[in-house]
């Protein structure tokens, strides 16, 4: 098996064990998100497109609302079936869902008015491939937005910042640095039409938790400790905190940021 492969597998297994407590909390959270990236890239009642690694329908259950139709594509069954399921309750007939690879689309080139991805590109083996595939299957004009996290240029911090990622979740590869981004759309022939900029606080336990680790795992006392480490100098970026609960216990809790960017590019 390849690498590419091997990474294939391991996000399947991750958002299998996950896929319920990350779906709920995907697609309870990330509502203003999905329809921030929506207004950037345009999305109109005439527009056709596809959401890759579409997850829980993060992206393609909003999207859905303003497009005229939208495919939800993800490897992993478990995740897209919870998807399905949220399109049915909220009773979308405009999503269409299948089982595929974001860095080799189904689509003819030139085929969809639109392509978007969330929180994926740091899960791919070839993340410029995804960006490359986004491309190739909008036509002339027509956009590509992104959402993921990013990490600075320094390769000290961003080295950090990933260490403690691959501990959450050994599914994740690599955070783009914020250059990347720009430099992958023109490669790809994307122009750069509107960037946004999100600092993201997130309580430490529910993180770890949706990503299927608790207290006392492995996983959760190694991630914790390098973050607890990093607060004197915020050597991985993620701007760690200790602040006291607020149930009288006298229990700590540790709250981090995560730095999101938004990027829409049309393609020249």
């Amino acid at each position: 098996m390849n690498s590419h492969e091997q990474q294939k597998e391991l996000v399947r297994e991750h958002f299998t064990r996950t896929a319920q407590i990350f779906g709920d909390y995907a697609i309870a959270t990330r509502v203003a998100e999905a329809e921030r990236l929506a207004r950037m890239v345009r999305a109109t009642s005439a527009d056709r497109g596809v959401d890759l690694a579409a997850g829980p329908g993060t992206l393609a259950l909003r999207f859905a609302r303003h497009m005229r139709w939208i495919c939800a594509l993800d490897l992993t069954p478990a995740i897209l079936g919870r998807a399905r399921n949220s399109a049915a309750e909220q009773g979308l007939r405009n999503v269409a869902f299948a089982l595929g690879d974001a860095q080799a689309v189904p689509f003819a080139d030139g085929s969809l008015d639109i392509a978007v991805t969330s929180y994926s590109l740091h899960h791919m083996s070839d993340a410029g491939r995804v960006i490359a595939e986004m491309a190739r299957v909008v036509r002339r004009g027509r956009r590509v937005g992104v959402l993921d996290i990013f990490v600075p240029e320094d390769p000290r911090v961003a080295a950090l910042n990933n260490r403690i990622e691959r501990i959450r979740d050994a599914s994740h590869t690599r955070t783009l640095a914020r250059s990347e981004f720009d430099v992958l759309f023109a490669k790809h022939g994307l122009r750069v039409i509107e960037t946004y900029v999100e600092a993201q606080a997130r309580p430490f336990d529910h993180w770890m938790l949706v990503a299927g680790s608790k207290p006392g795992e492995a996983p959760y006392e190694e991630a914790r400790r390098l973050l607890e480490n990093s607060i004197p100098d915020d050597g991985a970026w993620f701007r760690p905190r200790l602040g006291a609960v607020s149930d009288g216990s006298g229990r700590r809790e540790l709250v981090f940021e995560n730095t999101v960017l938004f990027i829409a590019g049309e393609k020249i």
